[in-house]
């Protein structure tokens, strides 16, 4: 108990044993688990209407192919039946204004002009395009974290994502 009287203990995030993949299960030869969410005829579940909607400056939105291509990935692991779809579609359509907010500022750059004094001021896509890139890492994560405790399949092997590849080398 702290001196204020308040109880500040409790369970921290992230403590305690790590949970093991389920493919790490399996091989281990748990008998009461399942092979899940393996069907090889999974299909994409169709996405809302807001992630392909007109936008008003005429700007293509990215968010109906993010959410393809992030479904196509946890297909691929199997995992189609754990991620829920809502979650997918949020995560493609922040990543999408993450994308249009960086266009803007390849447009108009990093410094604008105050709207009442006219002075030089950051360009206010400059922290929206942060926080949507904030954002849209946590709701990765979740996705990550779930197809990586339920995936069937290994998730390291062969990827077109530069990123994963240059980190995989690194170790």
């Amino acid at each position: 108990m702290a001196k204020d009287g308040t109880n500040r203990g409790g369970v921290r995030v992230g403590s305690g044993k790590k949970r093991k993949p389920l493919e790490e299960k399996i091989l281990e030869g748990k008998s009461d688990l399942i092979a899940r969410g393996t069907s090889s005829r999974a299909k994409i579940k169709p996405p809302k209407k807001y992630l392909s909607a007109e936008q008003k400056g005429g700007g293509k939105l990215y968010a109906k192919q993010i959410y393809k291509e992030t479904f196509e990935w946890v297909i691929a692991h199997g995992c189609e039946d754990f991620v829920p779809k809502q979650l997918i579609e949020n995560y493609a359509q922040v990543t999408a204004r993450h994308v249009q907010c960086e266009e803007f500022l390849s447009n108009y750059g990093l410094i604008g002009r105050h709207p009442t004094t006219s002075e030089p001021m950051a360009s206010p896509f400059f922290k929206m395009s942060g926080d949507y890139v904030r954002l849209s890492s946590q709701l990765w994560y979740q996705i990550y974290a779930i197809v990586r405790d339920n995936a069937t399949k290994g998730i390291t092997g062969s990827s077109d994502d530069a990123m994963e590849s240059l980190l995989r080398r690194v170790k």
